[in-house]
């Protein structure tokens, strides 16, 4: 009976440590699963531009704004065409995010060395007084509607109340 009880206490034992390097073996590989996830599912850290690059790519479209103001010089116009226009457009807004992202790094100098878009476009004559004329036009019909809506609508309210 003694020795009986010693091999179930032993036994007892040996189930205890069994089960107790399980679960320190589960917790360790349940931990480094954690380390992982962690990492894993962290947002990529956004790569910061060089200041040089922006200032290249805001002096590849100043570029491309100097050849078009060159070319209406060289060839004088009365209106853009839509594609210029386009690239206009698409040249301020790259003007303009390069010169936030400047001015967000701390990079940003300013006059006489870094320019604003506005300062940029009134120092293009030819440029500025066609894309601001383009722009007054694209305007023009949406007033006129908007007029002509009004108008319609004051007409409206003269007829309803003269039904009454």
């Amino acid at each position: 009976m003694d020795t009986a009880l010693l091999v179930v206490i032993l036994l007892l034992m040996l189930l205890l440590i069994c089960f107790l390097l399980f679960y320190f073996f589960t917790q360790q590989s349940l931990r480094d699963i954690t380390a992982r996830l962690n990492v894993a599912l962290q947002p990529p850290a956004v790569v910061k531009k060089n200041s040089e690059a922006i200032r290249r790519e805001r002096a590849f479209a100043h570029d491309q704004l100097m050849l078009l103001e060159a070319d209406l010089t060289n060839n004088p116009r009365e209106v853009l065409t839509p594609e210029e226009l386009a690239s206009i457009d698409q040249i301020s807004k790259t003007m303009r995010t390069c010169i936030a992202a400047l001015k967000k790094s701390d990079e940003w100098i300013g006059i006489p060395f870094d320019f604003e878009w506005t300062d940029i476009l009134a120092r293009l004559p030819n440029v500025n007084t066609l894309y601001r004329k383009a722009i007054a036009i694209d305007g023009e019909p949406e007033q006129q509607a908007l007029a002509s809506e009004s108008q319609k609508m004051g007409n409206n309210t003269a007829t309803i109340g003269q039904r009454r």
